[in-house]
């Protein structure tokens, strides 16, 4: 690939630590999203997302180029997918696609760069908030590196929710406590975050506030547990298996 920016071509991409198939994937690509591509090694190459920063190693076969005009000709166009699944056609077959993904806003038939597309069904539009947005991802199983409702991660889950609202936060639990604005626990509202820190004082979990004293996180699945001012009980539990650091908003949502 001689050019520096390139889309996800298939319906989801991992991103990896070290340009490996056994390395671990710390977050992924879904079909749509934009990346700079930064180096090359092999078939490898390490990108950055358009879409919030984030670095990581792909498989140079789950990326198409693009110039920088095609570029922004796709970032004028799509908009993210609120469906839990949806087929489109291309020159090569099927791609289905999930929740998260990118299409266009506007036609049936759209293009990426030189690359064609076409869907035959209408695409459902997110006039939901984020409280509802969040209870469709209920009972995905947790994956690390997770952003689809096939698996998703805590901050995974948070950063998707808060996207289909256009409200852009970072990938990871910790980047996400430094942004929006710290409140007590007793002016929590529905939809902020808590932020929860391990035995070395480093956060490491995070999930959105309900309410009722609850929260839903991804913890072994995306699920509703009781929240008070120290932190996670799960339902059948006595002990804590979270401990709160703070609560973030990041209202009006």
């Amino acid at each position: 690939m001689s050019d520096i920016f390139a889309f996800c071509s298939v319906s989801i991409s991992p991103l990896r630590a070290e340009p490996s198939d056994s390395s671990e994937m710390t977050s992924q690509l879904l079909f749509g999203e934009t990346v700079l591509v930064l180096e090359h090694d092999r078939q490898w190459r390490k990108v950055k997302s358009l879409c919030d920063g984030y670095e990581g190693w792909t498989d140079e076969k789950c990326i198409s180029s693009l110039t920088e005009l095609e570029k922004n000709d796709w970032e004028g166009d799509k908009i993210l997918l609120f469906d839990s699944t949806l087929i489109i056609k291309s020159n090569e077959g099927n791609v289905l696609l999930t929740r998260g993904c990118f299409i266009s806003s506007k036609q049936k038939s759209f293009s990426i760069g030189k690359f064609n597309f076409w869907r035959t069904a209408p695409i459902e539009s997110c006039q939901n908030n984020i409280v509802s947005i969040a209870k469709t991802y209920l009972n995905t199983p947790y994956l690390w590196g997770g952003k689809t409702i096939f698996g998703i991660d805590c901050s995974g889950f948070t950063q998707m929710v808060y996207r289909f609202k256009e409200i852009y936060i970072g990938r990871d639990a910790s980047s996400q406590s430094t942004e929006g604005k710290s409140i007590p626990f007793a002016e929590k509202q529905a939809g902020d975050l808590a932020f929860f820190i391990n035995s070395l004082g480093n956060i490491h979990h995070v999930g959105i506030i309900l309410d009722d004293n609850k929260i839903i996180h991804a913890h072994g699945w995306l699920r509703i547990d009781k929240l008070d001012i120290q932190g996670i009980k799960h339902r059948n539990n006595i002990d804590y298996s979270h401990h709160l650091e703070t609560i973030k908003t990041f209202m009006p949502i």
